[in-house]
């Protein structure tokens, strides 16, 4: 459950480190978690019907997709990162796609 938070701070971690990344990509990141992990959750508590909390935890998921690959994190790697940072930043991408 901690590691979704953990590796999108790395993110803006990584992101920092080579440059003056903004904090919205940090607030971005975290409230994409946030809608995946709680509305998980719900649906597995049963808070909220299984498939509706399946749905909203998708959500998020595409949201924190849509923003290490295509948004201003994704982009930010792309144009300012070293090649050893990029290789980095592309692997974990993979680990959130998978």
């Amino acid at each position: 459950l901690i590691t979704v938070p953990l590796l999108m701070i790395e993110f803006y971690l990584i992101l920092r480190a080579i440059g003056s990344a903004s904090g919205g990509i940090f607030w971005r990141l975290m409230i994409g978690t946030l809608v995946m992990l709680v509305g998980g959750y719900a649906g597995e508590i049963g808070y909220v019907n299984v498939w509706l909390g399946f749905g909203i935890g998708m959500a998020g998921w595409a949201f924190i997709l849509y923003e290490i690959f295509l948004g201003e994190a994704g982009k930010m790697s792309a144009e300012h990162a070293p090649p050893s940072v990029k290789s980095a930043f592309s692997t974990m991408r993979w680990i959130v796609t998978i």
